[in-house]
């Protein structure tokens, strides 16, 4: 599977990792004692950041640090903003939108260098 795939998809774990994260954060302030923290979401979560972190891991093995790393977190950070937003219903607000604006430009600029 070529680099740029892998990179993709560990992202799009990661960002679905912490959309479930924050789902089975509410499942847990719900419930009580250990079984709240057996929930379904939550061990869902965790398969999504081990498989982000295996192909992560894969990526890294073949790709600059210094290009592949930024260009991946700043997706990342990107990527559940957005999801946030659509997903969650949460707030983008200008500032949010420019952050994300600049972010893009800082992964822009790395993929220039290159």
């Amino acid at each position: 599977m070529n680099q740029p795939l892998l990179a993709l998809i560990a992202v799009l774990c990661n960002v679905g990792a912490q959309l479930a994260i924050k789902e089975a954060g509410h499942l847990v302030e719900r419930g009580s004692g250990i079984l709240a923290w057996m929930n379904p979401v939550l061990m869902l979560a965790v398969g999504l950041y081990g498989a982000s972190f295996l192909l992560t891991v894969k990526v890294f093995a073949v790709n600059p640090l210094t290009v592949a790393a930024p260009i991946m977190a700043g997706s990342t950070f990107v990527l559940v903003g957005v999801a946030g937003a659509f997903v969650l219903g949460e707030t983008l607000g200008v500032y949010r939108l420019v952050g994300m604006g600049c972010i893009l430009a800082g992964i822009l600029l790395i993929t220039q260098s290159s």
